[in-house]
Parts: C-alpha cells; structure tokens; sequence
C-alpha cells in the first residue's frame, strides 16, 4: 500500500513539473542568455532572489509610458525604442517591472547561485548614504564590498506574446536589457544605459 502511494505522488509530481507556467519556463529561458556569456568565462554569478523594485533612474517615482518610450537606446543602435515597443507595451513595463518578485534557484542555469541576502544589501546601502562624512562610513564601505559581485535584477517583464523580454539591472551602473525571441531563444536585442539618480 505504501509503495503505491509513493508511485502515485511520484507521478503526480512529474505531471506538476511539466505544468509550470509559461512565465516561469520563459524565465528559465531567458535567464540562460542573460548569463551564458559570463558562465562560459567561469565568471561566479551571485543573483538576488528578490527582484529590483527601486530603479535607480530620474523618473524612479513616475514611471510613464511617455518617459520609457523617449529612452534613448545606445548609440550603436540605428533604432528607436518606439519601433520596437508600443504605448501598451510601455505602460506594461511602468506596472509590471517593479512589482515585487522572487526568483527561485530553479529560474536559473546552473552555475548561477541565488541569495536571500538582499534585504541587508539594500540596509547597508541606506545606512552608507545616511553616514556619508562620518566615521560608520568605513565599515559600511566594508561591508558593501562582499556584495560588489551580486546582480540584482526586475521582474522580467514579457512583452508582445512573449517576443521581447524587458529587464532592469543595477549592477555595474543602472540600465534596461531587452531581449528578443528569435527561433524560439531568447537574444540580446539592445540595452539602455541609464544615469545614476
């Protein structure tokens, strides 16, 4: 009796992992073009499991459609971000890309290593603003310093049935990442670099 049960739940678990999400597999997905290059280096990648809701940039508190369609995209790039994203699609990012997310080691290709300790990240960043001229300053230098090779990353934000993928980081200085679906994987398409607040 007991071995049957087993069986059962063993087979119930199967049929549970082929039924993830779409968002979740697209996650997987995209996350494996984010960091190949880096993996394929022998870079380690340090990831936070909680998703960036703070964006670093000058519209941080009025997030418009309006604002994300003037972005400029990288000089390299012979385009304009409103050929590639709508006014819909925009919106979306404003609403979507902040939200509060948490990412699961599962989301990522293997190499990439996923940590909790983002909410004592994000305490010593505000205590080292706060302390700026002062003496704590130099031990919250210190302590900033074993999180200089963590990325924190947004909620990807999946756009035109899941043809582009939008993606805010804030390491190495704050910048948006857009991917795009080109024969079923995901491909970097272009990025926009943005000034610090």
């Amino acid at each position: 009796m007991k071995s049957s049960i087993f069986i059962i739940i063993g087979i119930v678990s199967l049929i549970c992992l082929n039924c993830s999400p779409r968002e979740e597999r697209e996650i997987k997905s995209l996350m494996t073009a984010v960091f190949q290059k880096e993996l394929d280096a022998g870079r380690e990648i340090i990831v936070f499991e909680d998703s960036e809701t703070k964006w670093d940039v000058f519209w941080l508190d009025s997030c418009s459609a309006e604002r994300i369609l003037n972005l400029e995209i990288d000089f390299h790039y012979k385009m304009s971000i409103k050929d590639v994203f709508t006014l819909e699609d925009a919106n979306t990012i404003c609403r979507e890309g902040r939200k509060t997310y948490r990412f699961s080691k599962e989301m990522f290709p293997e190499g990439v290593h996923v940590s909790p300790d983002k909410d004592r990240y994000d305490s010593i960043m505000d205590a080292y603003y706060n302390h700026i001229g002062e003496p704590e300053i130099v031990d919250l230098d210190k302590a900033l310093r074993e999180y200089m090779w963590y990325k924190t990353i947004s909620k990807p934000v999946f756009l035109q049935g899941y043809r582009y993928a939008f993606l805010y980081f804030s390491d190495e200085g704050p910048y948006f990442s857009v991917y795009k679906k080109e024969n079923g994987d995901w491909k970097h398409y272009f990025t926009i670099t943005l000034m610090l607040v």
